[in-house]
């Protein structure tokens, strides 16, 4: 019988909506199903009153321009999504830590970021400067992993560096290269957009991250992240894929350890792939018949811990950033430099840690919001469960006065005034975003990330975690794990890996 699809895809997320695009773009016939009314998952946004306000992206880093694109850039240029971006921020980002005396406002660009640094903690150039070498290598080695060829051999033969530094924590290779302690804190500021904190984070992991946002600058889309939900979505029907909304999966079809369909309302459809942006935990534990599930997948993913998730605070302020005294677009604000500490007085607790990034969206996007108003967007981190513990009747209460305080706190550290200038105010917690993402705890990041489970280790052992074949996970929970970025990235590695298997089938012409 004739496959009615040659690609399904579970979700529009941005890890579904890119495969999708991808598969689609490269003449395979395409179907997405989402359950929600319009495709993006975290990438939306939603109006209250007079104020369009963007859901969850801060912004994309290694994005670069048309005429010098990053890797994120490049691809949405692979699928031909037409996104206008704003890509002139000329700031990477403001690290306050009052107790210790930091406020560090750094720039984008490398020699840029490199004498800020230097003028903020004098000696830091020249270690900065055998640093950067170091982290292009393990940028280049990092992208050697996705090629088809790359096995740990030939990574180790290509470069044989990587794992001097691979494996270790960002704190013992700063260590290891003498870097002085406040110039540590002000590098590692990025640490919770990785989930895990600068003890266990992987270092090869963060200078890449860290080197896209110096190297390429970072960006957001000039109509918030639905711009490039819609974008995408635009590409999937352009080459003759089909959207269905308000529609659920109820079941993916396997057969022999092999995925060959999907159930929708009682129907069955048939297709060569299918791509879920569900959880794997949903996907092996709900839709797949037990009997078609090997054990090792069950116990991979109970082993894993979900990653964070969070609080955040949406305001529309009847000042403009001008008037209120912003002056940078993304103000982090800490209660220490110690990661760990920090990360460890927001894990398993409902309790505001006191750890706040706090985003002016019209620093970034100039005319965003109407006239002598601005929109401002805080967010603070959870890890562990929390949240979990929260009965329903102190929910209202514990938002509102966690708020309140996340607010209190800005006004305190920056100097400014908020308070009185909130026209609009949206409140989301962990239990907004698992209601919206249908995620274990909220978490838009998919698994914990740990020392013995990072990015690197994840990509090494990928091709032995498809336990069922022709099934592909994109999202926050693939081995790209969590963020923007990342989700595009699995994807376009989905799509890849589907294009692949078909060219070797004869089913497409090279």
């Amino acid at each position: 019988m004739a496959k009615d699809y040659d690609v399904i895809v579970i979700g529009a997320g941005n890890g579904g909506l890119y495969a999708g695009a991808f598969t689609a773009k490269n003449g395979l016939k395409t179907l997405i199903v989402e359950k929600h009314n319009i495709p993006g998952g975290s990438a939306t946004s939603f109006v209250r009153g007079r104020f369009d306000f963007e859901t969850s992206l801060h912004e994309l880093c290694n994005l670069g321009t048309a005429e010098n694109p990053g890797g994120v850039m490049k691809l949405f240029q692979a699928v031909g999504a037409d996104v206008e971006w704003a890509t002139n921020m000329e700031e990477s980002f403001r690290l306050i830590i009052p107790d210790e005396g930091i406020d560090a406002a750094m720039p984008c660009g490398v020699r840029e970021f490199v004498g800020a640094l230097e003028q903020l903690v004098p000696g830091s150039a020249p270690v900065m400067m055998q640093l950067i070498p170091v982290g292009q290598m393990c940028v280049e080695a990092y992208s050697f992993m996705d090629d088809p060829s790359c096995t740990p051999e030939l990574l180790q033969e290509k470069y044989p560096d990587f794992f001097k530094y691979a494996g270790h924590s960002f704190n013992e290779v700063m260590d290891a290269f003498g870097m002085p302690e406040k110039a540590k804190a002000i590098l590692g500021t990025y640490w919770c957009y990785l989930g895990a904190n600068l003890d266990e984070l992987d270092f090869a992991i963060y200078i890449r991250m860290l080197l896209g946002y110096l190297a390429y600058g970072a960006g957001m889309p000039k109509y918030r992240s639905h711009e490039i939900s819609l974008a995408l979505e635009k590409v999937v029907r352009d080459n003759g894929g089909e959207i269905w909304y308000n529609t659920e999966v109820n079941k993916i079809l396997v057969r022999d350890g092999k995925a060959y369909g999907v159930v929708i309302g009682g129907k069955e459809y048939e297709a060569s792939y299918i791509v879920s942006n569900a959880y794997p935990a949903a996907a092996y534990g709900k839709m797949i018949d037990p009997a078609e599930v090997p054990a090792r997948a069950c116990k991979l993913v109970n082993s894993r811990r979900r990653g964070l998730s969070f609080c955040m605070v949406y305001l529309g302020m009847n000042k403009s950033m001008e008037e209120l005294g912003f002056t940078n677009y993304s103000n982090f604000i800490s209660p220490s430099s110690d990661t760990r500490k920090v990360q460890e007085s927001a894990t398993d607790t409902y309790e505001y840690s006191g750890y706040v990034i706090i985003n002016c969206l019209n620093k970034a996007l100039p005319g965003c919001t109407p006239d002598g108003t601005c929109q401002l967007m805080l967010t603070t981190p959870y890890f562990g469960t929390g949240w979990d513990n929260v009965t329903e009747d102190m929910y209202e209460k514990l938002k509102n006065d966690t708020a309140r305080r996340m607010i209190e706190h800005c006004e305190q550290v920056l100097g400014i005034s908020i308070t009185p200038y909130i026209e609009e105010i949206v409140i989301a917690t962990p239990m907004t975003f698992a209601r919206y993402l249908n995620t274990p705890g909220g978490t838009p990041y998919g698994y914990q990330v740990t020392p013995s489970d990072s990015f690197i280790q994840r990509g090494i052992v990928n091709n032995d975690e498809q336990f069922i074949k022709d099934l592909y996970f994109v999202g926050a929970a693939s081995k790209y794990g969590d963020g923007y970025s990342s989700a595009y990235l699995s994807g376009f590695d989905a799509g890849k890996n589907i294009i692949r298997a078909e060219r070797e089938k004869g089913g497409i012409e090279r």
